[in-house]
């Protein structure tokens, strides 16, 4: 029997949406937590979104310490501080660490208890963020995580060296406002490392076993879109119609992950990225193509829609060919875009392979039990130590 649930934001897409941030917030209440990226700072764009706030009578409180990769504890800082403030809701605009760290503060700022304890871990029962729960705006300025569609918010705990995730429903933003302008500025390696992570949300949530007729609809036109526009946006940050379809396919991506998780690359990508403090895009790069070449024979039919989607002149191979041949599409997109990462360029190091593996294992069981190829404690250690 076919069932699944689909549960999104409202999506507003567009260069120059962003000037519309005021009138699609002032339903949520009149005072904003504006969690914006340091970056911005600098840019003078937080002060016009205070601005454009402020004419429709949204009181705004910003802050913009936030550091890649969240930790628990700064999260719970400003999530103390918007609750003493009494905001009524949180924007968050930057890459996937501010959009986190605002759907961390959303949760901590109006529910009891620490934000790692709404985590989902092994052998541990999250606390669940109830109907106090601030509503989030989620404004992206990369095209990677996708995380202004998701009910995800990953953070990190720096004292155990560990990433985990909140999951639930009453996060999803109650608006996606997608502006590719906001995205001009990536510099390229940025631009190729978040793409890549587009494109592993898209491959993932089309592999998985549980995948749906919905989450492959939308990712498999993700994988589309990353293959023809990826390298352009890499090669010219300013060519306007790649930054449009990567911020599309983004989302996209992040709408299919948020009905069919990630699989294995994000939970051993994270799990290493947790451990040494890597960036996300890096860490699941670092590992996505081996991952994809033991994988491709356990599903050929997808991995051979994959290759499709990625190159239409391979629609006569046989089946065993057009699986295998997703994954040299795959790699010569690396090529193209110059990502070469390893794990052991992000630090991890040979003697850290068996405590990662154990992460892994505790942490992410979800994403590996989704992946169409098994892998044990014993497998996890071969990916880790190719990829080194």
């Amino acid at each position: 029997m076919l069932e699944f649930n689909c549960a999104m934001p409202k999506v507003t897409f567009g260069a120059g949406k962003i000037n519309e941030l005021g009138m699609l917030s002032k339903t949520l209440g009149k005072k904003a937590f504006l969690a914006v990226d340091p970056f911005l700072e600098k840019t003078g764009l937080s002060d016009e979104l205070t601005e454009g706030l402020k004419k429709e009578s949204i009181e705004v409180f910003k802050f913009s310490e936030i550091k890649p990769d969240p930790s628990c504890f700064a999260i719970d800082k400003a999530g103390s501080l918007a609750k003493e403030e009494a905001c009524d809701f949180v924007i968050a605009v930057g890459g996937g660490s501010t959009l986190d760290f605002g759907k961390g503060i959303a949760v901590v700022a109006g529910n009891p208890g620490t934000s790692w304890q709404y985590t989902r871990r092994q052998d541990h029962t999250p606390k669940v963020p109830g109907e106090n729960t601030l509503p989030i705006v989620s404004v992206p300025t990369t095209a990677g995580t996708g995380s202004e569609a998701t009910h995800f918010s990953v953070l990190s705990n720096p004292e155990i060296r560990e990433k985990s995730t909140i999951a639930h429903e009453r996060i999803i933003p109650r608006v996606a406002l997608v502006d590719p302008q906001l995205t001009v500025s990536m510099p390229s390696k940025l631009t190729a490392l978040t793409g890549i992570d587009v494109l592993a949300h898209a491959i993932e949530s089309f592999i998985n076993i549980k995948a749906t007729p919905f989450s492959k609809m939308v990712s498999i036109e993700a994988i589309r879109l990353v293959g023809m526009y990826l390298s352009r946006a890499v090669r010219n940050g300013r060519n306007m119609i790649a930054r449009e379809n990567m911020a599309w396919a983004s989302t996209l991506a992040g709408i299919a992950i948020a009905h069919a998780n990630p699989t294995l690359p994000h939970a051993l990508g994270q799990a290493a990225g947790g451990y040494v403090h890597a960036p996300h895009g890096a860490s699941v790069a670092a590992c996505l193509l081996e991952i994809l070449k033991i994988s491709f024979m356990e599903d050929q039919k997808s991995f051979g829609e994959i290759a499709l989607a990625l190159d239409p002149s391979v629609r006569d191979l046989s089946p065993y060919e057009k699986a295998k041949e997703s994954v040299t599409l795959v790699e010569r997109l690396f090529k193209d875009i110059d990502c070469c990462v390893r794990f052991g360029d992000l630090g991890l190091k040979e003697e850290d392979i068996h405590r990662v593996t154990e992460i892994a294992l505790t942490g992410y069981f979800t994403g590996i039990n989704l992946h169409p190829k098994t892998a044990d404690k014993e497998e996890i250690i071969r990916i880790y130590r190719a990829c080194l």
